[in-house]
C-alpha cells in the first residue's frame, strides 16, 4: 500500500505577535509598495493605476511593486522575500481586504 504525503498550505506565523506600525501622517516624499499577484492578473490594472495617483495626488516619491512570483521555495525563503520588500517601502498595498 502506498502513502501520501500532504503538504501545509499554511505561512509560517510570526515567531511573536508585534503591534501594527503607527500610520504614517502622509505618504508625501515616501515609498509605497504595491504587492501583487499573478494569480489576480486584475490586480495589476489596479497597481498600475494606483502607483500612478500616489504619485500624483499624494505626492508618493517612489512605487516599488513586489511580485512573490512563483513560491516554491521553503517557508523560510518566501518569508525572507517578503522581509525584504517590507525593508524598503515605508507604506504598502498588499490586497483589497476582499
Amino acid at each position: 500500500m502506498r502513502t501520501i504525503d500532504i503538504l501545509s498550505p499554511v505561512a509560517l506565523g510570526p515567531a511573536q505577535a508585534k503591534p501594527l506600525a503607527p500610520r504614517l501622517p502622509t505618504l508625501r516624499g515616501k515609498v509605497l509598495g504595491i504587492r501583487v499577484d499573478r494569480a489576480w492578473r486584475s490586480f495589476h490594472v489596479y497597481a498600475d493605476e494606483l502607483g500612478r495617483l500616489a504619485r500624483e495626488r499624494l505626492g508618493v516619491a517612489e512605487v516599488v511593486v513586489f511580485d512573490p512570483e512563483t513560491r516554491i521555495g521553503t517557508p523560510e525563503a518566501e518569508s525572507g522575500k517578503v522581509v525584504e520588500f517590507a525593508r524598503r517601502v515605508d507604506a504598502a498595498v498588499v490586497g483589497l481586504g476582499t
